[in-house]
């Protein structure tokens, strides 16, 4: 038998109840003038969720200044799909000098991040960066040290945290409701549309986002260090590479010109859609890059199924895996304490409509189960976008618990993912303290 619950206002730990008035420090102060904000990086997230949106629903708080990219139509056709007059840059140095930016936003591909990072850190310009926000524990280090150099901290914009969804797991498990955090159970599925996706572009070389150990899943690490409240120490991994890739019988160079497009399941159109061709197909020319790529190319070196155990430094273990060729889209996930279990199951995408979107449950031990209603989370990433944003340029109140994430943050998160590639590689559990210094 099951009971209801009710727990939309779900708060019980003195550090949560208590953080009413403190909040996290935003980088635009309320009732500033707009700060001049730059972007480098001027692909799908940067002219997207870093420019447009920016620009049409922050005008009071920010003023765009310049935006840098490696190609040079692309930096032009951003800035027009953003609808802002300021310069476009090929080269990042110039940019900084000639338009002095107060905010930097990096979007470039991610393993170049750590080299715009540490040249923004230096001039003092606070700097945002997407996740991951290095690929590689070398430059890991650097832009660690940068910052403690120059004692200018930075942010990495870990919107999943900021879903309503994923702040009420956190104040269920920091409530004690389930005892002490003993075990994880995740398991985050990506359907044959987005996890292909990811195959077609320069993900799906670890040169290029360090593989989905790092691109991806850092997102999924970053929420379990935050929510049990602990730092990744060990881990162990597998992967392997079972669909895209060289497991294709055909390939070509890309959607567009490829003479198997009525045979082939992950044919995709990209002319329907024209923002991707302004950005991409009409500026190809200069770098060579199809946003449409075959996902059978050969020189793809990463993996679409992965398994891994982690252990942190609070004695919890968690068993996670990542497949990138599912039916289906979301993420099912377990919390096993020493008095309960919380399960969470998450559904995006699939091919049936589900009676609700999240599942939330708690199970006591010697008790009946409990079924949670889980907080209203509408809009992009779960509605994490839109309160992160809002936190950052209009100083919005959460509480202390929804902080923005710092450097720390982003290093544990993707040196778990750098540490799972590693363990792969060399078929031997990997500690994160062989990686970087912190």
């Amino acid at each position: 038998m099951s009971k209801k619950i009710n727990r939309r206002n779900f708060v019980k730990t003195a550090a949560v109840a208590a953080s009413a008035t403190l909040f996290a420090p935003a980088i635009v102060s309320a009732n500033a003038a707009p700060k001049r904000y730059a972007i480098v990086g001027t692909g799908h997230r940067g002219t997207g969720m870093w420019g447009k949106d920016l620009a049409d629903n922050y005008k009071n708080e920010l003023q765009f200044v310049g935006l840098c990219d490696k190609n040079y139509k692309r930096a032009e056709a951003g800035r027009k799909l953003i609808g802002v007059e300021c310069p476009t840059f090929t080269n990042f140095d110039e940019m900084l000098e000639k338009t002095k930016p107060d905010i930097l936003m990096v979007t470039t591909m991610c393993s170049t991040h750590h080299e715009f990072i540490t040249k923004g850190v230096a001039k003092g310009i606070k700097v945002m960066t997407e996740k991951p926000m290095t690929t590689e524990a070398k430059d890991t280090q650097a832009v660690l040290d940068a910052e403690k150099r120059y004692k200018n901290p930075i942010t990495v914009t870990f919107n999943y945290r900021y879903s309503p969804k994923h702040q009420q797991i956190k104040e269920i498990l920091d409530s004690g409701e389930i005892g002490k955090i003993t075990s994880v159970d995740f398991s985050w599925y990506l359907d044959v549309y987005h996890g292909a996706d990811y195959f077609r572009r320069w993900h799906r070389l670890k040169a290029g986002g360090g593989s989905l150990w790092v691109h991806k899943a850092t997102h999924h690490f970053d929420l379990v260090n935050w929510w049990i409240n602990g730092d990744p120490v060990e881990v162990s991994a597998f992967g392997a590479l079972n669909v895209y890739g060289k497991n294709g019988k055909v390939r070509a160079k890309n959607c567009r010109e490829c003479p198997y497009k009525s045979s082939c399941e992950f044919y995709w159109d990209i002319n329907k859609d024209q923002r991707l061709v302004k950005l991409y197909n009409e500026c190809e020319d200069v770098d060579g890059y199809n946003r449409d790529g075959c996902v059978f190319r050969e020189d793809c070196d990463i993996y679409d199924a992965m398994n891994a155990i982690v252990k942190y430094s609070n004695g919890v273990n968690m068993s996670y895996s990542l497949n990138a060729h599912e039916p289906l889209e979301g993420y099912r996930i377990a919390f096993n304490g020493t008095k309960g279990r919380l399960e969470v199951r998450d559904f995006e995408r699939q091919p049936w409509k589900p009676e609700k979107t999240t599942e939330m449950e708690i199970v006591k031990n010697f008790k009946q189960r409990e079924i949670i209603e889980p907080r209203e989370s509408t809009g992009d990433h779960g509605g994490g976008d839109r309160r992160m944003k809002d936190l950052i340029f209009k100083n919005i109140e959460l509480p202390k618990i929804m902080q923005l994430p710092d450097s720390r943050a982003g290093a544990m998160s993707c040196l778990t993912g750098i540490a799972a590639r590693t363990s792969i590689e060399q078929s031997r559990p990997v500690k994160i303290s062989e990686l970087v210094k912190l």
